[in-house]
């Protein structure tokens, strides 16, 4: 995601070391239910003064300052918003809290991580005010445990200065013309980096991906372990292919007047990335979560999205800023059913980083 006040960037060249991060690999059982369970009794529905909101690094400051201001106007409430650098850190600190959580409302995780987090037991239902408004693709969740707030496509940027003459196909990708000319990110780590791997085990299959990425490695620049870092070392002008998001040249059109970035669709194909976000299971301030919940879907919050998260608002009224209709699009959406995702990602993941070491 871009927004459009600070884009936290980074001022040095991230180097090429895949430190295979520590990601749980989550073993669900009944523990954590009981727990969670006599919280959730022991807590009062009445209003509180507290909100503490979890999400990742590059959540825009001005959709930050929207919740503030709306909690201290309507409720005399200052919220606690607390950033982690990327969703997969984000995710183990809601696993390693899952029994006594900190956290009230968790704004951020996608549509890969839903499965995992539905089968711990994370997150409480709630379906909130405005959810008859969304699109019907993009909930992931009939019981509202998690919802919807945006979504997009992960696709390559790349830099029209740099690269006249952009590659069209996959086989393409790979021409040595390109060598260390493209910055991904770690689908250990990252949303975009994990949506990218699944992509390319939709395209080239199990059987194939592999040997796809191991023909793809010298054309990588670097692999950072978050998004911001490297889109920032992407429009440094560090390499001319940056793995993003569709709306992601819509930003410098709307803010810089300039159409030198833009999208590489690889056969028209874009990977559907929906961000969610949900209350806590065991969650204490449980109005002030609700409260949140139904500002997130309200009108005046979903038309925000486009011009500062850059994401498609997941309210489908939402009329769409100009810059947005300037933009190539996907034709076609690439989603890997969720079941097959938790089933197999690990082992997907684990071949990977073999692969890149």
């Amino acid at each position: 995601m871009i927004h459009s006040s600070t884009m936290r960037m980074p001022r040095s060249r991230v180097a090429f070391g895949l430190a295979v991060l520590s990601v749980f690999l989550v073993s669900y059982g009944a523990n954590a239910g009981g727990s969670q369970e006599a919280n959730a009794a022991a807590r009062s529905l009445e209003p509180t003064e507290e909100l503490v909101i979890y999400t990742y690094d590059s959540f825009p400051e001005t959709l930050e300052v929207m919740i503030l201001d709306h909690f201290e106007s309507e409720y005399g409430v200052a919220p606690s918003l607390e950033r982690f650098q990327d969703t997969g850190g984000l995710f183990n600190e809601l696993w390693l809290e899952r029994e006594n959580p900190r956290v009230d409302v968790v704004i951020g995780l996608d549509n890969t991580y839903v499965g995992r987090a539905l089968e711990a037991n994370l997150f409480e239902a709630y379906r909130p005010d405005g959810a008859e408004a969304l699109r019907e693709t993009v909930i992931v969740d009939p019981e509202f445990r998690l919802t919807p707030f945006d979504w997009g496509h992960i696709v390559l940027n790349y830099d029209s200065e740099l690269l006249p003459d952009p590659p069209a196909t996959w086989d393409e990708l790979l021409d040595p013309r390109l060598r260390e000319s493209i910055i991904l990110m770690n689908p250990a780590t990252s949303s975009p980096g994990r949506n990218f791997l699944l992509l390319t085990i939709a395209v080239h299959g199990e059987d194939g991906y592999l040997e796809y990425w191991e023909q793809l490695k010298p054309n990588i620049l670097t692999i950072t372990s978050g998004w911001s870092d490297g889109y920032g070392l992407y429009t440094q002008g560090e390499a001319s292919i940056v793995l993003s998001y569709e709306t992601s040249p819509a930003y410098h059109i709307a803010y810089e007047d300039t159409d030198r970035y833009r999208n590489l669709i690889i056969d028209d194909q874009g990977y559907a990335q929906i961000e969610v976000a949900g209350i806590a299971n065991g969650a204490q301030n449980i109005v002030n979560a609700r409260r949140l919940m139904d500002f997130l879907l309200t009108e005046a919050f979903q038309t925000e999205v486009p011009l500062s998260q850059f994401m498609y608002p997941a309210r489908e009224s939402v009329v769409l800023p100009d810059a947005f209709e300037q933009v190539e699009k996907a034709g076609e959406s690439v989603f890997m059913p969720i079941e097959r995702v938790d089933s197999n990602y690990e082992r997907w993941l684990e071949d990977w980083q073999e692969v890149m070491r």
